[in-house]
């Protein structure tokens, strides 16, 4: 397979990577909202790697790192009944930061790759999604991998403000 993933170095040079990539508007207009200083992604992404409460990797195609992806333990904030069903659910984020490799169906083969890594090493039965809901292309990539949309919900983006967040759903058995 072209695309695989790697875990993240606690390591300034891959902090450089995921700075320049946040820099691109395409990237922080769904991820952050602003660009991030240099020293805010060393700062945030050392400390996920010491809480180790996510899995940070780094998302290569064909050896180049593209993207990055941080995969964690759904904590259920939003009280959907459809997820009652499920003891194990796990969300993820990631995004595409070389401008090259967007629309190429380069994110159906990641998304289908973090899947499937986490229904057979985390033992998942559910995996959550949750992009804003006019971020369009993200969505249609999701809704190929069999993700379906259960509940769209007021929330609000990193800078606090409001936004529509949809809620893709995706199961071990669709």
């Amino acid at each position: 397979m072209d695309v695989t993933l790697r875990l993240l170095n606690n390591d300034n040079a891959e902090f450089k990577q995921i700075h320049k990539w946040c820099k691109n508007k395409f990237v922080y207009e769904w991820f952050e909202q602003r660009v991030l200083s240099y020293d805010e992604i060393v700062k945030k992404y050392r400390n996920k790697l010491l809480k180790n409460k996510q899995k940070l990797f780094i998302i290569q195609y064909k050896n180049k790192d593209i993207g990055l992806v941080q995969i964690y333990k759904f904590e259920n904030d939003i009280n959907l009944d459809e997820l009652d069903y499920f003891k194990n659910i796990y969300e993820y984020d990631l995004f595409i930061g070389e401008e090259e490799y967007l629309s190429k169906g380069i994110g159906t083969n990641i998304v289908q790759l973090i899947n499937q890594i986490i229904y057979y090493e985390y033992l998942a039965d559910a995996i959550i999604l949750r992009p804003f809901k006019r971020n369009i292309r993200a969505i249609r990539c999701y809704e190929k991998c069999n993700f379906k949309l259960i509940a769209d919900y007021d929330g609000k983006d990193t800078l606090g403000n409001p936004e529509i967040i949809s809620v893709l759903l995706n199961t071990k058995k669709h």
